[in-house]
């Protein structure tokens, strides 16, 4: 995912959203903001991307999109998933699954930066590549020779997490006790904790041990910090950074998977899509907008595109109703407006006026790139 920033002005919530969110202050639960993609920002105007196209059904049967030839989508994956310093910085939005998981499969192997399968790990996510899930399970083998190779395998746990089999997702939590059990793990608790997020469960006894076993050996390590010895300044940070992750962060995102099992067997069908708007428009803060958007895309492809239409529709009227400061609103209505679009509605003119005077450098998890500057 892109890293983004903190920084969003105090939103108000619907009244569904006050009680969550005070069921999730009691516990200490409430997912920080960090995740937002209000504060995502393109790094460039839409219009300015290439412009070969065609039409092409995917994602769903409800909906066709433009889709980029083969050479292009390889050099937007080229751009995106190894070009980190200098290329596109959101994950391309308009190729054809195909041409994604062939790149994938050539292209994905050990002798590359974890940063780039974290963004893989992003560009799965987005066109639900369960088809491609094995090749990342294949080089799961137990066999980590450093910290670098840890972290790739966080990232493949991830995607086992996210888009694998039922068989696959245990995979995922067994090997994620094994990576927590490393020796390479020391410096690493902080990935290791975070990837709990892309788990539908998740039992915390083997990393809550490590982190409790780890802490005072490295502040016995790190005693020395307060006399400028900068290697114990370092141990000393890892040290803080184990307790903050097993006091806070950790009890956090257990909080946040309890929420989403909420949300997901929730007993009417009409209201789970409610509540995955109301959570993707960042309404209700149990979760995160990219979790939402990725549930909202299960829900179209199991045949329920209608309903998560209808509730995203719905939102406009909730949105307005909590008086945002106007440019807050807009951005949540052009949002909600974009997956209106992305799910393949007729937009009527509220949408359409939304969509053609929106700001193009937001950048949304339900959208799609866009060409020759049309809207």
């Amino acid at each position: 995912m892109q890293k983004v920033v903190t920084g969003n002005s105090a939103k108000k919530f619907s009244s569904i959203g006050v009680i969550w969110l005070g069921c999730l202050l009691f516990t200490g639960c409430a997912e920080p903001s960090v995740y937002s993609q209000r504060n995502i920002k393109s790094p460039k105007p839409a219009a300015t991307q290439r412009t070969t196209i065609k039409k092409k059904e995917k994602m769903s049967e409800e909906k066709n999109y433009p889709v980029v030839d083969r050479e292009t989508a390889q050099k937007e994956l080229e751009s995106f998933i190894f070009e980190l310093s200098y290329g596109r910085k959101v994950e391309p939005r308009n190729l054809d699954p195909t041409h994604v998981e062939e790149f994938l499969r050539q292209r994905l192997d050990r002798s590359k930066e974890p940063a780039s399968f974290e963004r893989a790990r992003q560009v799965v996510d987005f066109y639900d590549l369960t088809s491609v899930v094995d090749h990342f399970e294949k080089m799961l083998s137990r066999s980590e020779k450093d910290a670098r190779e840890l972290l790739q395998s966080v990232e493949m746990v991830r995607i086992l997490g996210e888009q694998g089999t039922t068989d696959q997702q245990k995979k995922a939590l067994e090997y994620h006790d094994w990576l927590v059990k490393s020796p390479f793990a020391e410096k690493e608790f902080k990935a290791l904790t975070e990837a709990i997020d892309s788990f539908q469960t998740f039992a915390p006894n083997t990393l809550t041990e490590a982190m409790k076993k780890q802490h005072p050996i490295l502040k016995e390590r790190g005693k020395d910090h307060l006399k400028g010895n900068s290697e114990a300044m370092f141990i000393n940070g890892l040290a803080e950074e184990i307790f903050t992750l097993q006091n806070s962060r950790l009890p956090q995102l257990l909080g946040v998977l309890e929420s989403r099992r909420t949300i997901l067997n929730a007993a009417s069908p009409k209201e789970k899509p409610e509540k995955l708007t109301l959570v993707y428009l960042e309404q209700m803060p149990v979760s995160s907008p990219r979790w939402a958007a990725r549930q909202l895309r299960r829900e179209s492809r199991e045949g329920k595109t209608d309903a998560v239409i209808d509730s995203l529709r719905k939102s406009f009227k909730a949105v307005k109703d909590e008086k945002y400061e106007e440019e807050e609103e807009i951005s949540f209505l052009l949002s909600a407006a974009r997956a209106v679009r992305f799910f393949g509605a007729e937009l009527n003119d509220a949408e359409k006026n939304l969509i053609k005077n929106g700001d193009v450098y937001q950048i949304d998890f339900l959208d799609r790139d866009i060409y020759n500057g049309d809207k």
